[in-house]
């Protein structure tokens, strides 16, 4: 049984009354040396066979009746003994080597996981050897004769010097046979460190017994294997000291979050770029992230976006960012990196981070890269895109627009975006009831050709899905489609309203704020009386103007007109 004195279990066990006289002693009382009451059972179990082996022993020399004087007189003899207490010494000291063993044991176990990852490091070791040793001796032999023509233009020059009574001409050709010798000597040198570089590149260094040593004076890059995140986790959790729990917990879930962004990159791959996107990531994920269990990291993403719904704190992004930086610390304590990514980052932790805008250089990206065939045809994705980019309006806004939405109001064209109670479609706010005036690029690119006779919807092979969103299948395949695409996972589709917001934002021109809120949907910036009876009011003219401040240059689909 388990006894807990102090801070420490023991193991205590009742000796059999018929080996008693025996042992010498009622019961065998040990420390197990840990205030850990998982580990005390393991090795409280070990003692309890261990005991258990010992009495089965002494059984077979005793009688089926209690052992008297004799017997135990005998059993003595019969073992070397000379008294009971060498016996007792004799099992002292099994108790001993039982201790000494169970600590082994353990000690083999605390590092176990560190020992499956060194011998996977050294088996690809070992197969590296295997795969570059013929390179190798070539590479060597390269090198030799590198060496050979050096020590040949050393001559030559020594010659050069020490004859001073030598013809111009047999001087001239000496100094061409030095230049010539140079330039090879050059040339030989750079094949072999290019090789050999290239060697390292592709796989692990070689050990000491398999590599062929290069030749004195010349300088190999420094290399280190390639090695995943998981792999590099591992090692770090199992480190001594160990990690706490908490930390082992958490710095596990952050990881497990940026694998299932990017994938088991090798942590030499993970430069600023990644940590960056991976920063992206993190604010567009919702607050309530991981709680709905049948969605992907991607998904969520969408989610997010398309409904407005909370994110991530700037808190919360920084603490994932922390336990990267220590675990990065360790790596660059351990030379297994080069520099730390995901320190001296800016938080801002009084106000909340901005979503994700598209960048020019996505854009451009997106332009050329084909729409998959899918249930979506190509036209409706591009229709739709381009009404997003020059107008801001939210996906489900767009999906839902019908032919009889599309208005001239004081002489300009607009989308009127309303509630549909007869659909149980309405907007997302009370100030998403507004109206939008066409771009004019929207107009020449051809987007009132999807109008067609007999058709409700203005993009009429959208489809509703069971709960009635039409945007749904839109917004799968733009997922798939960024994918293939390899953008960051925080870019996505209502990236383009946050684009908008920003352009017309930052543009010098006399575009008022309130305009622009009225534009996009929003509340009124200022929630004053005023200025939301001044929202009503603006004219139709000066959104117009706000609209045709919208400007992409590069941005625009070959033209769509009726097939």
């Amino acid at each position: 049984m388990l006894t807990l004195v102090g801070s420490r279990f023991h193991f205590r066990r009742v000796v059999p009354a018929a080996l008693r006289p025996i042992l010498g002693k009622s019961e065998i009382w040990i420390s197990l040396g840990t205030a850990g009451k998982v580990e005390a059972r393991r090795r409280a179990a070990e003692l309890h066979g261990q005991t258990s082996d010992l009495f089965r022993g002494l059984r077979s020399v005793s009688r089926s009746k209690p052992p008297s004087a004799n017997d135990s007189a005998d059993f003595i003899t019969k073992h070397g003994f000379k008294t009971k207490d060498d016996v007792y010494r004799a099992l002292l000291e099994k108790y001993q080597d039982m201790l000494v063993t169970q600590e082994t044991t353990r000690k083999n176990d605390v590092s176990s996981a560190e020992m499956a990852g060194q011998i996977k490091y050294y088996k690809s070791v070992m197969q590296h050897a295997h795969d570059v040793r013929a390179l190798s001796a070539g590479i060597e032999k390269v090198i030799a004769v590198a060496l050979d023509s050096q020590n040949h233009m050393t001559t030559m020059t020594r010659k050069l010097i020490e004859a001073s009574n030598i013809s111009a001409a047999e001087k001239k050709g000496l100094e061409n046979e030095i230049k010539r010798l140079h330039e090879t000597l050059l040339s030989t040198f750079t094949k072999a460190l290019d090789g050999r570089s290239a060697a390292t590149e592709t796989s692990a260094p070689a050990t000491n017994e398999t590599e062929t040593k290069p030749k004195k004076g010349v300088a190999t890059p420094k290399t280190r294997p390639a090695i995943l995140l998981t792999e590099a986790l591992n090692r770090f959790l199992n480190s001594k000291p160990a990690k706490s729990l908490e930390t082992q917990r958490d710095t596990s879930r952050t990881v497990a979050l940026f694998i299932e962004a990017f994938g088991d990159k090798s942590i030499r791959e993970i430069d600023g770029k990644v940590a960056g996107d991976f920063r992206d990531v993190l604010f567009s994920l919702p607050a309530s992230h991981g709680k709905t269990k049948n969605l992907s990291l991607q998904e969520e993403i969408e989610r997010a976006a398309s409904h407005d719904v909370s994110t991530l704190s700037a808190k919360t992004v920084k603490n994932h960012f922390m336990r990267l930086s220590s675990l990065w610390n360790d790596f660059l304590r351990r030379d297994m990196v080069e520099k730390n990514p995901w320190g001296n980052w800016d938080f801002n932790l009084t106000k909340k981070n901005p979503r994700r805008a598209w960048t020019a250089e996505e854009m451009d990206k997106l332009l050329q890269t084909p729409w998959p065939l899918c249930n979506i045809s190509v036209d409706t994705f591009q229709g739709i895109t381009m009404v997003a980019a020059y107008s801001g309006m939210r996906l489900g806004e767009i999906c839902n627009l019908r032919n009889e939405d599309i208005e001239i109001i004081d002489g300009v064209l607009c989308f009127r975006i309303c509630a549909h109670p007869e659909d149980n479609w309405s907007p997302k706010t009370e100030a998403g009831e507004r109206l939008v005036p066409i771009h004019s690029a929207l107009l020449d690119w051809g987007i009132l050709n999807f109008q067609k006779t007999g058709e409700k919807y203005l993009f009429s092979d959208l489809k509703n899905s069971q709960d009635g969103n039409r945007g749904a299948d839109l917004s799968r395949a733009f997922s798939r489609y960024k994918t293939m695409m390899e953008l960051p996972p925080a870019v996505t589709f209502h990236g383009f309203r946050h684009t908008v917001s920003t352009l017309l934002r930052n543009q010098n021109s006399d575009i008022r704020e309130l305009w622009i809120d009225a534009l996009l949907g929003h509340e009124a910036s200022h929630k004053s009386q005023g200025a939301t009876t001044y929202l009503s009011g603006i004219e139709i003219h000066n959104l117009k103007r706000t609209v045709e401040a919208i400007q992409h240059p590069s941005f625009i689909f070959p033209k769509f007109s009726v097939s």
